[in-house]
């Protein structure tokens, strides 16, 4: 986030509007250290039932969309949207200095059932969640898992309510997904 804070800083005057996207299915309450740490100044919103990921066909983040004024999509990368990249950074000088349309990304949009099927057991699993009965969702979560494997939102869900110092005490121990990730888990 702090990257794309500097960018927001430094990029204000030409127009630009960050929105940025987080997904967490504990509550908005979690992801606000890291929004308060960074500083930002853009919004932040909570996708709590994985909303964007059923409608872009993502399993993974982070994920970038140019949008303009009048909501036309005139770019889109999915997976590894990263300002400290210097593709991303290329990709946003060039639309924002008008050198023509930055191409919408490759990536297909088109949602499979599984993805979906996965998306709404997760999204039984977070009622269940919310009204109290953790491990039941997390049964739920796990067998939306099995349809999707690679859906990383759902993944990383579980590690989070089931090892909360791994995403929510400091930073977030990616080292530590890795090695889950190794172990099949």
């Amino acid at each position: 986030m702090p990257g794309w804070q500097r960018f927001s800083e430094e990029n204000r005057g030409r127009g630009v509007e960050i929105l940025s996207v987080a997904i967490d299915a504990q509550s908005s309450d979690k992801p606000r250290h890291y929004v308060e740490e960074a500083g930002t100044t853009f919004t932040t919103v909570v996708d709590q039932e994985n909303v964007l990921s059923d409608l872009y066909g993502f399993r993974a983040i982070p994920n970038g969309f140019l949008i303009d004024e009048d909501g036309i999509v005139h770019f889109s990368a999915l997976g590894g949207f990263d300002i400290r990249r210097s593709e991303t950074a290329e990709v946003l000088e060039r639309w924002l200095s008008g050198q023509g349309e930055a191409p919408v990304g490759e990536e297909s949009t088109d949602v499979d059932s599984g993805h979906s099927e996965a998306n709404a057991i997760f999204r039984e699993g977070l009622e269940l969640f919310n009204a109290g009965s953790t491990d039941e969702a997390l049964a739920r979560w796990r067998q939306g898992l099995e349809l999707d494997p690679d859906n990383y939102l759902i993944r990383k869900q579980i590690w989070a309510v089931e090892n909360p110092e791994r995403f929510y005490e400091g930073d977030v121990d990616y080292t530590w997904q890795q090695e889950q990730l190794a172990r099949g888990l």
